[in-house]
């Protein structure tokens, strides 16, 4: 079930994340005894009316929220394809009150199903199990390639095709194993010999991942990415980096497109994409490697001292350039977040720190107000 896309109310538009799940778990505190009879007794609830019901809640956490109630007290947001969401619903979840643990069974995005059935859109009924699927694992990309093939989803215009083809896909497989492991799809001209059925695709794809000696991972947040770059002469920040890692490459990849659509998404939901950034001096003799190796020890005391106590956020990476390091945050409370990182940088006045929304073009917060 998904809410309504106008909501009802409006949260104050500057309310941290962090705030926002503390709200929407005390309004699922108070609304639990009627959410559990609706889960109870489903047929004598209109359908529209539970979801205006439970949209009051998810309101709280921002205007465009979709979620589905299953049966044993299921209650799946769905990313809907807003990658940011992986990052954001999973710390939702983790703030679950403790008194709810046992009952209620929530997930920050579709799981996917191993149960065959059938599926209408478009005006026209599949079966799932009719779906046939040739797939192709690239192993240096570790991902997989597919083509898919049934006689009326393939007779369908090709937009309205591939549209049913990828819901029916993350229906099964879920939305986390598609996201993170198909790299392409194509319909097929017809069937071959080499083609398994789609609710085959998911221990398919485990199988050959373990088979290569691969870790299956169903959530981006899990899964650390390296990258390098050729330094440009650029005025703007992280044109200078070298080599750098991040658990969000579609994030540091809209920094260089000068595109804003993910940060503006995060921060919709009152959570800030941000990266430190601190010059150093890359011509002194063995400087780079001091400097790594400081970058990787001020991140694990980030994330330890700072962002994990309180749940203010999670560390996503970070990059080395010819003139600057990187650490690459997002921040679930800026406002808390900022109360404490200076006093924390004040253990190292040899460097300047700043502060940077991700993106280009903003205007950068000095952190330390004093260098060696």
């Amino acid at each position: 079930m998904n809410n309504p896309l106008n909501p009802t109310h409006h949260r104050h538009v500057e309310l941290p994340f962090k705030k926002r799940v503390e709200n929407f778990w005390q309004w699922f505190t108070t609304h639990e005894p009627e959410l559990s009879r609706m889960m109870e007794k489903r047929n004598e609830y209109d359908a529209d009316r539970i979801v205006e019901f439970v949209s009051e809640g998810t309101n709280i956490l921002s205007d465009d929220v979709h979620f589905n109630l299953g049966g044993n007290y299921e209650f799946t947001f769905s990313v809907e394809g807003q990658i940011d969401l992986f990052y954001l619903y999973p710390y939702l979840i983790s703030r679950i009150p403790e008194q709810f643990k046992d009952k209620w069974n929530f997930f920050p995005f579709n799981q996917g199903t191993d149960s065959s059935f059938s599926f209408r859109m478009y005006e026209t009924q599949i079966d799932m199990a009719d779906v046939r699927i040739a797939v192709a694992y690239q192993e240096e990309q570790n991902n997989f390639t597919i083509s898919f093939y049934e006689k009326n989803l393939c007779s369908l215009p090709e937009a309205q095709s591939y549209n049913a083809y990828y819901i029916m896909m993350e229906i099964m497989l879920g939305e986390g194993l598609s996201y993170q492991y198909i790299a392409d799809v194509k319909r097929a001209d017809s069937l071959t010999k080499e083609m398994i059925t789609l609710p085959e695709l998911r221990k398919h794809i485990e199988e050959t991942l373990k088979a290569y000696n691969k870790e299956v991972f169903d959530n981006p947040q899990q899964v650390y990415t390296g990258y390098s770059f050729e330094p440009q002469d650029n005025e703007e920040l992280r044109y200078d980096v070298i080599a750098g890692s991040t658990c969000f490459e579609p994030l540091v990849a809209q920094y260089y497109q000068n595109s804003t659509e993910l940060i503006d998404h995060i921060n919709q939901f009152g959570a800030q994409a941000v990266f430190l950034a601190f010059p150093f001096d890359y011509s002194q003799e063995g400087e780079k490697k001091k400097i790594l190796d400081f970058r990787y020890e001020l991140e694990e005391r980030l994330e330890l001292e700072i962002m994990k106590p309180e749940g203010l956020g999670l560390l996503l990476g970070g990059a080395i350039g010819q003139g600057s390091c990187y650490i690459d945050l997002l921040l679930f409370d800026k406002p808390a977040f900022m109360d404490k990182i200076s006093s924390f940088l004040q253990d190292y006045p040899q460097y300047k720190f700043y502060l940077s929304d991700f993106r280009q073009h903003c205007d950068l917060i000095m952190l330390s107000q004093t260098a060696q």
